[in-house]
């Protein structure tokens, strides 16, 4: 056996080791979801439960009873509805769907750089593609850079001519050879500019160059197919995709249960949607709060002698659950070992094809010289 079959052998093993060890995985995160739906309930209640009782007990209290009776049924139909969508079949399909939501985004950002770059607009018009009306609640910040051409100013050092001494009877020569200069010089200066815009605009086209890539070109998806992936790099990919699914079904309970609270006139604030998402992503800096509950500061309110304002919402965390949740916890921790096992073998799985890949160009240079010449021995 010559040394790229053997290789090429080692990542059929590892490839087949994986494939038995994707239904062990496939356990381990069904049992964490049914741990989670059989606990999501008591949870939720007890974070509205704090927010009913020790942050607007008053409010709580000025409720008729079939208003509690509303509010409690209406918890209740919230998280059953929710838990109906915890499961690995579900979860999945919804991270394929943020995957495929992630590369709209990117084939518009791509159209619109190629068109700032001054690139193909048939290929920009045909890369646009409709985009999706907001989620309810969102908050859309304009965040475009100025990168176009006008986005670059001219150029502030203008080289003055120096000034000759002229003789006293020479003025009306001087003054007509230092309008001459003058033209020249802004002819020179509006060339020296366009050039300099090239200049820079081919560097950002070659910056962006790796980031423009067709997405046609690149790797598969950890979605493709239907089923756990046999590469451990598309494995672990998978994994991200369902733990980031998870946290985007528990933000969107979170925000039912929030729009609940403010109709019943609980509370009296509504974080949008977009703050719930910078506060699991840890982009956002939070006051300290009871578990599964999100305290925010308010950036006005009165003077601070009196105190500042702050807003309290519903957020839903996987660590939280996991904290009050001790099953829930010893499910994660199976989950993480296997991860470990997955990144592990990925590690190995890249240096394997990377020889493979060594391999195959060594043949494939020998292919390409004299057949009858003989391999060059390296000097020692």
């Amino acid at each position: 056996m010559t040394p790229l079959e053997a290789a090429h052998q080692q990542l059929e093993d590892l490839e087949s080791q994986l494939v038995a060890s994707n239904p062990q995985l496939y356990r381990h995160l069904a049992l964490y979801l049914q741990v989670l739906r059989d606990g999501l309930l008591t949870s939720v209640q007890q974070a509205c439960f704090h927010v009913a009782t020790q942050v607007h007990p008053d409010r709580y209290c000025e409720l008729d009873g079939n208003q509690r009776l509303v509010l409690h049924r209406r918890i209740r139909n919230l998280v059953q509805r929710a838990s109906s969508l915890l499961t690995v079949e579900q979860t999945a399909h919804l991270a394929a769907q943020i995957a495929s939501e992630h590369n709209r985004q990117r084939s518009r950002q791509r159209s619109r750089l190629l068109a700032a770059l001054g690139g193909d607009d048939s290929e920009a018009e045909e890369l646009e593609l409709p985009e999706e009306p907001p989620a309810r609640g969102s908050i859309n910040l304009g965040m475009a850079l100025p990168i176009g051409a006008d986005f670059l100013s001219r150029s502030s050092f203008n080289l003055r001519p120096a000034v000759e001494l002229a003789e006293p009877n020479s003025n009306q020569q001087g003054a007509e050879n230092r309008e001459e200069n003058e033209e020249g010089n802004e002819q020179q200066e509006d060339a020296a500019g366009q050039e300099d815009r090239e200049v820079t605009m081919r560097a950002m086209a070659e910056a962006f160059s790796d980031w423009l890539v067709q997405p046609s070109n690149r790797t598969p998806t950890p979605w493709d197919g239907g089923r756990l992936p046999a590469d451990p790099e598309l494995l672990l990919a998978w994994i991200g995709g369902f733990e980031q699914a998870l946290s985007r079904r528990l933000r969107n309970l979170s925000h039912a249960l929030n729009v609940e609270l403010l109709r019943l006139g609980i509370t009296t604030t509504l974080l949008p949607v977009s703050l719930l998402d910078a506060a699991l992503t840890a982009q956002l800096e939070s006051l300290e709060a009871p578990a599964n509950l999100l305290r925010l500061p308010l950036p006005f309110g009165p003077e601070p002698a009196a105190g500042r304002l702050e807003a309290i919402a519903l957020l839903l965390r996987p660590a939280d659950l996991e904290h009050s949740l001790p099953k829930l916890h010893t499910c994660r921790t199976r989950i993480q070992q296997h991860r470990q096992e997955v990144r592990r073998m990925a590690q190995h799985y890249r240096r394997l094809r990377r020889r493979v890949q060594a391999l195959e160009a060594e043949q494939l240079w020998l292919q390409d010289i004299n057949p009858a010449q003989s391999l060059p021995s390296c000097p020692d």
